[in-house]
């Protein structure tokens, strides 16, 4: 079967600016059926008609919080609702922050927006993915795990015990999203559903701005000039969920449209194991 996300549906999450807005416009230029994610309905909407009059095709807009499983997990069951199909699901969405939180279940917002609650809607949407197949599952990570110098410090994911320093949290987060494309690839290559972790390269976008942290949201204003634009950003995970070649390269980390360099700790399969575990344990804690 020749790969083709023509007239096959596609969903980015954080998809109503920045980078995913961008991989979503991509997607509805190939000829997809996309459906975006946003927080804010109005703002999806805005988007979304924006793109319309770009392309002459309107993504479906769709709410879902990532650092509210119980946004996850009703996202999940009304999307399974309406879709028999799905082709690609790209985790976008992401954010860091220049002090410590809690999301609406307690975790750490960082690790819990950037990775548990992708984590969580992913495992939610593999039984139509694994229907869907060949299907594929695209993690926007970061160069910014190399922030993770000891790799995924699994007895403290929330950040409890330690001083918050943004850039290494993130990084954390970052990592764990590149393991959890790792360990996916592990899981499910063998029913045809492939996973890989891209780096979309420094993106000139509101990234850290709106309070999220003042001194990156400072330092994008200042030097955002120089970055690349969100096209440019989205070109990879674009790339990595079209390409019909990647699929023998599926499980890696990539960036520029090119297998990539990653920390030994992003290689580790042990650590993506017990990751998994760990993840599987906490989003699943509360659900019952």
């Amino acid at each position: 079967m020749t790969w083709n996300i023509k007239d096959r549906t596609v969903l980015v999450t954080g998809g109503n600016s920045g980078i995913g807005r961008a991989t979503v416009e991509g997607f509805v230029g190939l000829g997809a059926d996309v459906v975006m994610t946003a927080r804010d309905q109005r703002r999806g909407d805005v988007a979304a008609d924006e793109i319309a009059d770009a392309t002459g095709r309107r993504p479906e807009v769709r709410l879902l919080d990532l650092a509210d499983l119980d946004s996850v997990r009703a996202f999940s069951a009304s999307f399974i609702s309406d879709h028999d199909d799905l082709a690609v699901l790209v985790n976008n969405a992401g954010g860091v922050f220049g002090s410590r939180r809690t999301t609406a279940d307690g975790f750490e917002m960082t690790i819990g927006t950037n990775h548990l609650g992708p984590f969580l809607l992913t495992e939610l949407l593999t039984p139509l993915l694994i229907d869907s197949a060949p299907s594929r599952i695209v993690n926007v990570g970061s160069a910014g795990h190399t922030y993770a110098k000891e790799g995924m410090r699994l007895d403290d994911l929330n950040w409890e015990h330690r001083k918050y320093k943004q850039m290494e949290v993130y990084g954390h987060s970052k990592l764990a999203n590149i393991l959890h494309a790792r360990e996916l690839d592990h899981r499910l290559s063998d029913k045809h559903v492939t996973a890989y972790s891209v780096h979309p390269g420094v993106v000139r976008t509101s990234f850290g701005a709106g309070g999220d942290s003042r001194v990156v949201g400072l330092f994008m204003k200042l030097f955002g000039w120089r970055f690349r634009t969100p096209e440019e950003g989205a070109e990879t995970s674009i790339w990595a969920a079209t390409d019909p070649a990647i699929v023998e390269a599926s499980g890696g980390y990539f960036a520029d449209c090119a297998p990539s360099d990653s920390t030994r700790h992003a290689k580790d399969d042990a650590q993506a194991r017990a990751l998994w575990d760990l993840s599987e344990q906490l989003v699943n804690a509360g659900a019952q």
